[in-house]
């Protein structure tokens, strides 16, 4: 049971590098764009007479402002902003499998589009988030996590007034799952999509996991930690144990199950790797 990859992908480490890389090269080139429409506004204040023309479509300062706003897009498409290794509203990355970027802008595109016939008072609240996740991100990235914690309040305020239960899973999925919406039934957390599957079945008091896949295109990003966060706080909920058992498959050296067993004990699992690699973990609301 764990953050699980394909067969032959890199491990962990490795591609949790190589996200935070490109993270780093998206930023590294917005910010170099923002910093020459300063400049070439600059220039062309000081020619004097007629100004004016270098702000003309296709003049340098146009050009300048359309190549900064084409990297602002990659912003997005990259996680830039997001905290390392711990998934929230900014993370996200591109997947090549699903030919598509995994991220909150494309999402709420997405329900934008759907929910605007039906559901208009949502969606203008949906444009608002739109536009402060553009504003948000290289701010973050810089430095200022406060505009972080307005923007996750934001999202969860959203989400909670989503007008069915498809579009509250969609904005769930960009929470971190210590915010993520409770649902009334634990079963609704079963999944099996592209980005992450998660299987269990309920026995009386027990939910019995079989496991949480990530998609190996997003590990390292912190998306299967934000996934077992929730389940286990709806474990809680519902005054469930959870069992299971150590079978990891995104390594087979000998430090897999240590690794995986040292993830379930940040959960609160208790491991028993001799007998198997069992776990086991108590709700909150039982006494130990």
């Amino acid at each position: 049971m764990g953050e699980v990859g394909t067969p032959g992908s890199a491990p962990g480490p490795e591609r949790a590098h190589e996200l935070l890389e490109r993270r780093q090269q998206a930023l590294c080139k917005y910010l170099d764009a923002s910093a020459d429409i300063a400049s070439t506004r600059i220039r062309a204040n000081l020619t004097g007479w007629k100004r004016w023309l270098h702000h003309l479509p296709g003049a340098p300062v146009a050009t300048a402002l359309n190549r900064r706003d084409a990297l602002q897009r990659d912003l997005a498409v990259h996680g830039v902003g997001a905290d390392d290794h711990r998934w929230g509203v900014l993370s996200g990355a591109y997947v090549r499998s699903l030919g598509t970027a995994v991220c909150l802008e494309v999402t709420l595109a997405e329900l934008i589009e759907r929910y605007e016939p039906a559901a208009p008072h949502w969606v203008r609240q949906l444009r608002v988030v739109d536009a402060a996740v553009e504003r948000v991100r290289p701010l973050a990235a810089t430095g200022d996590r406060a505009v972080v914690v307005e923007l996750t309040e934001q999202v969860l305020a959203v989400t909670r007034a989503a007008p069915d239960d498809a579009a509250r899973q969609q904005l769930s999925d960009h929470l971190p799952g210590v915010l993520r919406p409770i649902p009334a039934d634990i079963e609704a957390l079963r999944r099996s999509t592209p980005l992450v599957e998660v299987d269990f079945e309920i026995y009386a008091d027990t939910v019995k996991l079989d496991g949480i896949t990530v998609n190996p295109e997003l590990r390292g990003a912190g998306l299967g930690t934000a996934t077992l966060q929730h389940l286990c706080r709806a474990a809680d909920a519902q005054h469930l144990h959870i069992v299971g058992q150590l079978v990891p498959t995104f390594r087979d050296d000998d430090s897999a199950v240590p690794m995986l067993a040292e993830w379930c004990r940040k959960h609160g699992f208790t491991v028993n790797e001799r007998l198997g690699g069992r776990i086991a973990r108590t709700p909150s609301s039982v006494q130990k």
